[in-house]
């Protein structure tokens, strides 16, 4: 009976001890995990948090049932050939500049309202003029692009920030930008120099 009991004994050990083993990496369809969860097919997370809701782990990383801790999400996930997932700088892929595009200065263009002598543009608009050109009744004709490539991708209005990193200060003025991506502004002058530094430069970045 000792006999049976001290196998018994054993057996549970080396089985406890082939779990710990086996902890250490978790494979999905595989056999040979190579990381800590390896995954061999497709995932799906069938809830994702939005910037702000409340989330049950806090900043220490610990648990939090109240979810007092709200999600503000500052990196940007990739992956490898390989499909190792990993981070990167957030910063990087989730802004461009704005497509060019002439502004007017010129006080009978249709933007203009004398009575605040103020210009009013649409730069989501335009944006998505060049970006989806199929969006407007009469599309331009399309520009060069390389062969095989396909359209470019639009962002909705509300999930982009606006902003104006530079303009000429001799000649515009009282510049504003609406959350919405409307952009205002005013001359300094009724009828301005317009030279190869008048110009604006605008960017668009994805909310986090």
């Amino acid at each position: 009976m000792k006999l049976r009991k001290s196998a018994l004994v054993l057996g549970l050990l080396t089985f406890s001890l082939g779990l710990v083993a086996q902890t250490e990496r978790v494979g999905v369809n595989t056999r040979t995990p190579t990381e800590e969860l390896d995954v061999q097919g497709s995932v799906r997370i069938q809830t994702l948090p939005k910037t702000g809701e409340g989330v049950t782990t806090n900043t220490s990383g610990s648990y939090d049932a109240g979810k007092s801790t709200n999600f503000a999400p500052n990196k940007v996930v990739v992956t490898n050939e390989q499909g190792v997932l990993g981070v990167m700088n957030a910063a990087w892929p989730l802004f461009f500049y704005m497509p060019s595009v002439l502004l007017p200065v010129e006080t009978t263009d249709p933007s203009y309202n004398s009575g605040t002598q103020t210009f009013t543009i649409d730069l989501y608009k335009l944006y998505t003029d060049q970006f989806n050109p199929s969006s407007i009744p009469t599309p331009p004709a399309p520009a060069v692009q390389s062969p095989g490539a396909t359209g470019l991708p639009v962002v909705a209005k509300t999930d982009l920030e606006y902003y104006v990193t530079y303009y000429d200060k001799a000649v515009f003025t009282n510049v504003a930008m609406t959350a919405t991506g409307i952009l205002s502004y005013k001359l300094v002058s009724a009828a301005p120099d317009v030279t190869e530094k008048t110009f604006m430069n605008v960017v668009f970045k994805r909310k986090l």
